[in-house]
């Protein structure tokens, strides 16, 4: 494992337990058999962390964590080996469905919000963030359970750009817009959020284009939007880059995104040029997108599928 780089923090404040479950075809209000095809911890920022250490670079999960769904979640982190500091709060961490019906191929997704986090515990965690020094990375990812207000983000990175410590951000919504102005390192948006956060359809390149200059424009350093199977425009400090993936096999999309953010910390983690960190990321998202249910990709995956993404400067 690699130790001469800063560990990596990552950082979930409503984490989950994500079941993936399957079913010939959903029949809404009657009883459904299914079938269970995994169980895995999931938040976006947790994610990231199991892939950062699938990949042998040193992480630390921070967030919150509740009742006997929350003791799950620790231990499945454990039997992975990843390090983790979760705080114990009341209630119970929620459970997140990821249903796919076979006849058809619909997927659908189904999130609760997640048990409350207090004025005090919140305290906790930025003291807990202080101990990341400068210069290192902090991952923020995911939705804000109860009790958290939206301007969490945009404070903590404020707090942490204060000390030299860089932030990457992947979250949506207000929780996104109002973090802009704090000038994150780095926002990852997928399509669908990046349209929710404009206010506006992004139907071409063209327009994700100018989507990635306004969020450049309205703080963030650098602009990552993803867009599934089609190519991932990225606005960065040396211009505009277009990353296409190989051709795969997708089976689920869910937690590509985040094995995007973890390939993009490693890489800027470790100086990196940004074309190599969009490669590493558009690797490691594509590797997730071929597993099914909620499970993640693997190293040696990564490493194959990092020599066939296609980089292209584009003019900016």
């Amino acid at each position: 494992m690699a130790t001469s780089v800063p560990i990596i923090r990552t950082v979930t404040l409503n984490p989950a337990v994500d079941e993936a479950i399957a079913v010939e075809r959903l029949a809404l209000g009657s009883i459904n058999r299914c079938e269970l095809d995994a169980v895995d911890p999931g938040g976006k920022g947790i994610n990231a962390g199991r892939v950062i250490h699938r990949l042998g670079r040193p992480t630390l999960l921070l967030g919150f964590v509740a009742g006997v769904t929350g003791a799950y979640l620790r231990a499945a982190l454990d039997r992975e080996g990843v390090p983790h500091a979760f705080e114990s709060i009341a209630g119970l961490t929620r459970i997140n469905v990821m249903l796919l019906e076979r006849a058809n191929g619909r997927r659908t997704r189904m999130y609760l919000p997640g048990a409350s986090v207090t004025a005090a515990q919140l305290q906790r965690l930025r003291n807990a963030l202080d101990d990341a020094p400068s210069g290192s990375l902090v991952v923020l990812g995911g939705s804000l359970p109860p009790g958290v207000p939206e301007t969490f983000y945009a404070a903590t990175i404020t707090r942490l750009r204060e000390r030299g410590v860089r932030c990457i951000l992947d979250t949506s919504g207000t929780a996104l817009e109002r973090a802009l102005p704090a000038r994150p390192l780095l926002i990852k948006p997928s399509l669908d959020e990046a349209e929710q956060v404009l206010g506006r359809s992004l139907p071409d390149t063209d327009a994700v284009i100018e989507a990635a200059r306004e969020l450049q424009r309205r703080g963030a350093e650098n602009v990552v939007i993803s867009r599934g199977e089609s190519s991932t425009i990225a606005l960065a400090d040396d211009g505009l880059w277009e990353a296409r993936p190989p051709e795969i096999a997708a089976c689920s999309t869910v937690g590509s995104g985040d094995s995007m953010v973890a390939g993009l910390a490693i890489a800027m983690n470790e100086g990196m040029s940004f074309p190599e960190a969009l490669r590493l990321g558009t690797a490691a998202g594509a590797a997730t997108a071929m597993t099914t249910g909620t499970q993640l990709g693997d190293a040696r995956e990564i490493a194959r599928l990092r020599e066939l993404v296609v980089i292209s400067k584009r003019a900016s």
